[in-house]
């Protein structure tokens, strides 16, 4: 058997024992899971285009008579042209995009807020690409998630046992790195969530956009705007001061959430959400692919394709699977 053997940077550590800065929480997390780097190959995609030319047929002189075998023969001619014409009938046509969509940004949120409250219990199987300016990474994550901020995360190593371990309930966040020897717990805030998942959200937001969701925000102090852009209807959440808050992008034709857009106080964009491959289960609609693009100095890209993502209605039994006790023999480090 070959082993992969691999060695990455190490993160820089302050003195209270934990990480700080986006990029050492990735290295951190990376190394923890055994994860080893690799190189992303691009491919490129040629489309050919292609034609159909079609030439009318030459018509004999009109003012010519025709006699009895000629009109006959004019007659199945004419018959052979409407059989040949019905049969192209049947060949695909591009869709037109719509421009005109006769739908209120309230009606639109309305349907996708009410076809997500559907969703409860989500437990997932997800393989995740983090792409960084540093290279591509690799791992494979066991999800459990449910509204409005609990969460569980488990990376599972081609070979061995999980190796990192976090969950997220009632407010507490507890993260247990096994080759460490270490259990972390202290509140679940944005800066200690960073420190061990590469993304910089507040956990409720996290929560929902993983289980396909859009992050709520209160409509008191807001506008709606809402506009056609290509195929898609568009939603734009604004503050009373005319600022964007959320950009929403809408499947008209089956009201799925394909776009999220989150912006900052001052109108910088934060992030993009990509919603693809939408998938039913127990009259749910779910995307089997999500992807994260977070712009700015430390710019990365996570992308996540769900091997297969279920729901259930959320019970006591379940609910103590966010749950992590400390485990013996361990170092137990407190999160401010």
């Amino acid at each position: 058997m070959t082993v992969l053997r691999y060695s990455l940077p190490k993160a820089e550590v302050n003195n209270d024992g934990f990480v700080k800065s986006p990029d050492a929480a990735l290295r951190r997390i990376l190394r923890h899971c055994s994860v080893r780097q690799v190189r992303l190959i691009s491919q490129g995609l040629r489309a050919l285009p292609a034609k159909l030319f079609t030439k009318p047929p030459i018509m004999a002189n009109p003012s010519v008579g025709y006699c009895l075998p000629c009109r006959a023969s004019l007659f199945l001619l004419l018959i052979f042209l409407v059989s040949f014409l019905g049969g192209c009938a049947h060949d695909p046509l591009q869709p037109v995009p719509v421009t005109d969509y006769r739908l209120s940004p309230e009606e639109a949120l309305r349907a996708i807020d009410i076809r997500d409250s559907r969703k409860n219990f989500m437990k997932a199987v997800a393989q995740v690409i983090v792409n960084t300016e540093e290279g591509r990474y690799p791992l494979k994550l066991a999800i459990l998630a449910t509204k409005p901020a609990s969460l569980r995360l488990e990376a599972i190593p081609i070979i061995g046992l999980p190796n990192f371990f976090l969950s997220i309930h009632n407010g507490i966040m507890k993260v247990y790195l096994p080759q460490n020897g270490e259990y972390h717990v202290g509140p679940a805030t944005i800066n200690n969530l960073k420190s061990f998942f590469p993304i910089e959200l507040a956990v409720p937001d996290l929560v929902a956009l993983l289980m396909g969701c859009r992050p709520a925000i209160s409509s008191e102090q807001t506008i709606l705007k809402g506009s056609a852009e290509g195929k898609f209807y568009r939603v734009d959440i604004m503050s009373r001061e005319n600022h964007p808050l959320q950009s929403l992008w809408i499947d008209p034709t089956n009201l799925y959430l394909t776009r999220l857009d989150r912006f900052g106080k001052n109108g910088e964009k934060l992030l993009t959400v990509y919603f693809d491959e939408y998938l039913q289960d127990n009259d749910v609609s779910m995307p089997s692919r999500i992807r994260f693009q977070m712009p700015g100095r430390d710019e990365r890209d996570i992308s996540l394709r769900y091997d297969g993502a279920t729901f259930a209605p959320l019970t006591n039994e379940t609910e103590r699977i966010f749950d992590l006790p400390v485990p013996e023999g361990v170092r137990t480090v407190i999160l401010e």
